[in-house]
Formats: structure tokens, sequence, C-alpha cells
């Protein structure tokens, strides 16, 4: 979730509460203003009742009360003052209805008078309502334009940060190009583009010294194992050795073999995540499978391993240098944990690549399948760096990878959408 979205989110959700919170406190306290209006109306109304018993010393006519209906008769023993609200019949409205009552005692001529006096609140209760929605509207209209204008400042102020998160993206350490990260009068966001520029100059430098490494190491250790395999080839042709001799030379041969091909694979996956394939084309793999099939088509021949293979149309933006080390890979590990006498199926179409062979009766293990060093076989005489490279590529050139066993057969499909 964005930044901006949970912002908005809890700022709505605080919004909305206070607007009902303030709504349900104004309404009360508006109300009580209103019925203190109310008391003080009746409290005048008593006031002039009392004023006219004092002067006449007769009990008024209430005829000309307005909207007030004013009730007494004679009781014995003389009663608290007291306001109320009672739901009384509206002969107005024709219907019940809240209203406001006073009840008080006035004596008169020797006799005490319960005076009840009640006033209708529909008309205050029409004000209160008018005076709350007013206001509440008002006050909902406030809220909306400041979320509205604080989503527009927050969003202009945001800005240099989402600026320097797209320049981030594009950011390639193989790349000459610095990512162009805005200035801004933000403090924070100044501060966060100064560390990255420093983050990136450092991770630079160290690319660099990590690329040349590795290159000087593929020329410095290369160049030791091919002299050291020339000079073998030399001793090993050496008639006067004895067969102890022979052997313990071929096995330090065929060690050196290893250690030549365990120190190409780990430099391929050193370059490959180093990202020194930056290059990329539109690649027929029609017409590259072919090429490799041809290629393998002698030796899988001599193994007796069937091939059937269906090839239409399809193209991949890749690295060519990448491709074909994939497709070495795939092909020569479908003949090498083959069987005598079994098959290879391949499937190419649109975005699609399928390759299976017939293997072994167990599936390979899936959680460690594209680890380094893996092997079917523990004493098997590769180095077990054959899939992670193949891991290594497809990730490299946004392949999907997916490995599945079934019907004795070993199933690697590959998937891709960057095909031009």
């Amino acid at each position: 979730m964005k930044l901006f979205t949970k912002y908005n989110r809890i700022n709505l959700t605080v919004m909305i509460l206070v607007f009902i919170f303030s709504g349900i406190v104004y309404y009360s306290l508006i109300s009580k203003v209103l019925v203190h209006e109310l008391d003080d109306t009746l409290k005048e109304y008593k006031e002039r009742l009392e004023k006219y018993v004092a002067q006449n010393d007769a009990m008024p006519l209430f005829k000309n009360f307005e909207e007030v209906e004013v009730q007494y008769h004679v009781i014995t023993r003389p009663v608290e003052k007291q306001y109320s609200l009672v739901s009384l019949y509206d002969p107005e409205e024709h219907k019940m209805g809240m209203f406001r009552q006073l009840i008080f005692t006035q004596k008169v001529k020797g006799k005490l008078y319960q005076i009840i006096i009640d006033k209708p609140l529909e008309g205050t209760k029409l004000l209160t309502m008018t005076i709350v929605f007013t206001t509440l509207g008002m006050l909902l209209a406030i809220i909306l334009i400041s979320i509205l204008v604080n989503h527009l400042i927050l969003r202009k102020l945001w800005r240099p940060f989402y600026v320097t998160m797209d320049e981030m993206k594009g950011f390639k350490l193989g790349n000459k190009i610095m990512p162009s990260l805005p200035e801004t009068d933000i403090e924070e966001f100044s501060f966060m583009n100064q560390s990255l520029s420093e983050v990136i100059n450092s991770a630079k430098d160290d690319y660099r010294i990590l690329k040349e490494f590795t290159e000087n190491a593929s020329h410095e250790m290369q160049t030791p194992l091919a002299i050291m395999r020339s000079k073998l080839d030399l001793v090993i042709q050496d008639e006067g050795l004895s067969e102890g001799q022979g052997d313990a030379l071929k096995s330090i041969y065929s060690g050196i073999n290893r250690l030549a091909r365990l120190n190409k694979s780990l430099l391929l996956l050193a370059k490959i995540e180093n990202l020194q394939f930056g290059l990329t084309e539109h690649i027929d793999m029609k017409e590259k499978v072919e090429e490799k099939l041809n290629q393998f088509r002698e030796l899988w021949i001599g193994n007796d391993i069937t091939v059937n293979a269906i090839l239409d149309q399809a193209r991949l933006n890749v690295n060519p240098e990448l491709i074909e080390i994939l497709l070495n890979n795939l092909l020569s590990n479908a003949g090498r944990h083959n069987f005598k006498g079994g098959d290879i199926m391949i499937r190419l179409q649109a975005g699609l690549l399928k390759i299976s062979n017939s293997g072994t009766g167990k599936s390979l293990d899936k959680l460690k399948l594209f680890s380094r060093f893996y092997k079917e076989a523990q004493h098997s005489q590769h180095n077990g760096l054959g899939l992670s490279i193949v891991k290594q590529i497809c990730d490299h050139s946004e392949i999907t990878f997916q490995y599945e066993f079934f019907d004795n057969h070993h199933n690697f499909t590959f998937l891709w959408n960057n095909a031009g």
C-alpha cells in the first residue's frame, strides 16, 4: 500500500469519526441551549401571570398566550416549581408531540392553584435540526476541501521522492550514466538523495573492483591450468611411465579438467550476477534450437537416444551469449542424465520452451535443485553448477523456470513474454 493511500485512509477515518462525534455533541449542545431558551420563555410567562394576579387578584384568561397551553386547578398544599419534558396531544398538529412543561403554585384570593404551562418543542426541534444540519454541512464541506487540498499539497511535496524512486528503479550498476536525482528544498529528501548518491558511488566502485577481479581471475587462472594440462599431455605420452604412474597422471589430468570447468562456471556465475551481460538482441529461438540439435545429434545417436522436436516460430529478447550457454547446459544435461535407449522431447512455441528427458525413477529435490554444487549423485564427476547457471540466466533474462517429474521424465519448462 502506498504511503499516500495509507495516510489518506487514516486521515479520512479520523475525519469521519470526528465528524460523527462532533455532530452528536453539537446536536446535544444546541438542544440544551434551545431548551434553556424555552425555559426562559416559560419563566417569562410565569412572571407575567404572577404580575397579572398581583394587580387583579384573579387568574387571567389564557386565550392569547400564543402557542402556550395553560391549565390550573385548586390544590390543598403547594408544589415545588419544576421543568420537564412530556408527551402530549397537539391539537394543531393532530398528533402526539413533545412539550416543555413548567409546574408551579400560585395563591389567588386565599386559594392555592397548581399552574401547568406547556409549550411545544416542534418549532425548537425544527430550529435545532436546521442549525445542526447547516453547521454540519459546512463542517463536512470544510473537511472534504481540507482532504482534497491536503492530498494535492502532499502529492506535490512528495514528488521529489517519487522522481528519485523512478530514477533508482532504472539504474543498473553496469550503466555508466548516473541517476539524475532531483534537487529539493525539503531537508529529509535532500538528505535521502545525498545518501543515495554516496551509496551509488560506493557500489559502482565495488562493482568496478569486482568486475576487474573477475576478468583478471578468468585470465590468470585459465592460463596456468592450460599450461598444466599441456605439460601433463606430454608426460602422459612418455612411454617410460609405469602403469601406476600413468593412472596417477590421468587422475591428476582429470582433476585439472574438473578444476578448469569449475573455475569457468564460477566466473560465469559471477559475471551474470554482476550484470556483465547487458547487451540483448531479438533471438530467433527456432533457428537457435535447431543449431544446437545439430551439434548434439551425433552424441545422442551414439547413446541410442531418440529425439522428438516440435519447433514453432518464437523470438526472445535476450543476451545471445547467455542463451547459448542456457541451451548448451539444458541439452547437455538432457543427454548426460539420460540412459541408453532413452528419449528427449523438445517443444518450442511463442513464449514457451519445454525440454523433457527420460531419467531415473525419482524426482530431483526441488528445494535444492538450483543450489550451487547440488548433484543428483554425490560421486558425479560434474561440478553441480549447471542448473545454478540456468537459474541465474533466467532471472537475468526475465524467464520463468519450472521443473516437474512426470512419467519417469524430467520436464523443464521456460516461459517468457519479452519476445520482440
